[in-house]
């Protein structure tokens, strides 16, 4: 068993560096190796389908320094940026990105894959990544005890965060 630092030293995680050296850190993220690989090769080639001004890597890169920055996430009543999909299930998203992993601790996400918000979306992919990708790299992965935070209450896995 191994704590999320640990895993990112042998490469079993990958611990995303947002933030500028001078910006303290409050939240981490670590991503998997398919997530990594994902970021890296397939993320830069997107393109919005909003016709948004940010693409998407733009948008991921946007959440991720928002994210582990501590700032505020907004929960408004059309888009959240992190919603509970089930057993410990968490889903970051943009409006063209969506990534499903799960709280180690509150603040520390773990990322297991991502995709296109509309690919997902037509060939409803939700389910597989959800209690297949995700849960599966979760139950293999060698992480110290609990795994993961329990429940569906954002107030156990996010601090400062607000419903608008």
């Amino acid at each position: 068993m191994a704590t999320p630092i640990e895993l990112d030293r042998t490469g079993a995680l990958f611990k995303l560096d947002a933030l500028d050296q001078a910006i303290q850190e409050f939240r981490q993220f670590y991503a998997s190796p398919q997530l990594h690989k994902w970021i890296n090769d397939v993320l830069p080639t997107l393109s919005s389908s909003w016709n948004l001004e940010l693409a998407p890597l733009e948008q991921f890169v946007d959440l991720m320094e928002t994210f582990c920055a501590g700032e505020r996430l907004m929960y408004g009543l059309q888009f959240k940026p992190l919603v509970h999909i089930t057993d410990g299930i968490w889903e970051l998203k943009t409006a063209d990105v969506r990534i499903f992993g799960w709280f180690q601790k509150k603040d520390c996400f773990i990322g297991a894959v991502a995709d296109d918000a509309t690919r997902i979306k037509k060939i409803d992919l939700y389910r597989g990544y959800a209690n297949v990708t995700t849960k599966g790299f979760l139950e293999a992965l060698d992480l110290d005890d609990p795994k993961y935070v329990p429940g569906d209450d954002p107030h156990a896995v996010v601090s400062n965060f607000d419903y608008s």
